[in-house]
């Protein structure tokens, strides 16, 4: 969806898109057994959402509504005529899906017409979407949850339906759950209810969150844009490390009989997509990089041999193994690089079959801990993951998943390692 912002990209309205962890529940992100995805996807809204078409932000490139809670449900065919919206989603060249047309009764509009229709709506029926100085609702969104909200720029869909007016010890101890993201959100508060009917209004608006384990209502909350900004200093690589991983690179290499690496968009640490296949939007912030190809000394390339040693890259302990969607993901601590926070360096070296003796204790610099090996029935050519993590001392080794080497995990910080590699983006 966009409005005329005469060069101005802060007054370009948000794209409205199916999120991709929505495309991945309904199998379409990809071509599946040789099926092609289908042409439109189709979303259902009550009336009340003329609300959230009203208040598609300025000033962030994409925004989804997902379906969860039992609402805004995402369908492949169209609905049956309602009382509600059909917001109708067409598949671009990019594989995304992005909204094309509303329908409302029997008719039908165009996106950015459509906006403007919303907009007259919720001046009729509620007066406006001006957010309630000082009031707010909570939530203590998941991984999943929160990783929407990362990608669409740190807006979410406010609807007081599930989401709580209170900070509640409930909501204090969902952050700390399976599957939380480890984040308490609050949105400001829009008007509490649709004239006449006492139904509440939806609306985008920007989240603000903590990760104090005693939250106060009153105390300091951050916004988006500072936690993003804060992330990506701690994200620095730590100077103790760069010479040592400099040089693992370099045997690396060596023994990968190669010159150099080549990458290319999608290998690197904070890509969103996927360098092999299709080249589908990942699930998630690629969490580091990928070493799959490089140059022969001829120049010819060739991709990483089966085989090829995989090493420690600097003195520890191997505390896990993790099962990934290849082999196995190792799990090197650090205990001597450590953050101002105290976080301690963790390296971990994916999709490897590790040596049959290897067990959980020290490793030394360079140590053999397993090789690259092709799998079977998986999508991705062989390749070597590299990711680093700052960790706390509060999470123990055994209650460590993959699910929390994820930019949506917010108790870690994962490492951007792209500024030590020779081939740039």
């Amino acid at each position: 969806m966009r409005q005329s912002d005469n060069g101005d990209p802060s007054r370009r309205r948000a794209i409205l898109r199916i999120s991709i962890t929505d495309m991945i529940g309904l199998r379409v992100r990809t071509k599946d057994a040789g099926k092609t995805p289908p042409e439109f996807l189709y979303q259902s809204l009550p009336e009340r959402g003329m609300s959230l078409l009203a208040s598609i932000p300025l000033g962030t490139a994409t925004i989804s509504i997902p379906q969860q809670h039992g609402c805004y449900p995402i369908s492949r065919s169209l609905p049956a005529p309602g009382n509600g919206l059909v917001i109708t989603y067409a598949r671009r060249e990019n594989g995304r899906y992005e909204a094309a047309a509303v329908l409302h009764g029997t008719e039908s509009y165009a996106i950015d017409e459509f906006h403007s229709k919303a907009c007259r709506w919720v001046e009729e029926h509620a007066g406006n979407l001006q957010t309630l100085p000082g009031r707010f609702v909570y939530c203590s969104p998941s991984i999943e949850e929160w990783g929407v909200i990362l990608r669409d720029g740190g807006f979410a869909v406010y609807d007081p339906s599930f989401m709580r007016f209170d900070l509640t010890a409930e909501i204090i101890q969902g952050r700390c759950m399976p599957g939380a993201s480890g984040v308490i959100m609050r949105l400001p508060a829009c008007p509490e209810t649709l004239s006449g009917t006492g139904d509440s209004l939806p609306a985008f608006t920007p989240v603000e969150l903590t990760m104090d384990p005693q939250p106060d209502p009153a105390g300091a909350w951050m916004s988006f844009a500072e936690c993003q900004r804060l992330r990506a200093l701690q994200s620095r690589p730590p100077e103790k490390i760069i010479r040592p991983l400099k040089e693992w690179i370099q045997t690396l290499t060596n023994e990968a009989g190669l010159k150099s690496w080549t990458f290319c968009k999608g290998m690197f640490f904070g890509d969103h997509a996927e360098w092999w296949g299709e080249g589908n939007r990942r699930r998630t912030m690629h969490e580091g990089i990928d070493f799959t190809q490089g140059q022969l000394q001829d120049g010819s390339r060739r991709s990483i041999p089966e085989g090829t040693p995989v090493r420690s890259i600097a003195p520890g302990e191997l505390i896990t193994v993790l099962d990934d969607f290849l082999n196995k993901t190792l799990v090197v601590r650090h205990p001597d690089i450590r953050d101002e926070a105290d976080n301690v360096l963790h390296t971990l070296l994916s999709h490897i079959q590790p040596v049959e003796t290897l067990a959980p204790g020290p490793v030394a610099r360079g140590q053999l801990l397993g090789h690259v090996l092709r799998s079977k029935n998986v999508g991705a050519p062989p390749h070597l993951h590299l990711s680093g993590a700052w960790i706390p001392e509060s999470i123990s080794a055994n209650s460590i998943t993959m699910d929390m080497i994820n930019a949506a995990f917010m108790p870690i910080v994962l490492i951007n390692f792209n500024c030590l590699l020779d081939a740039g983006k």
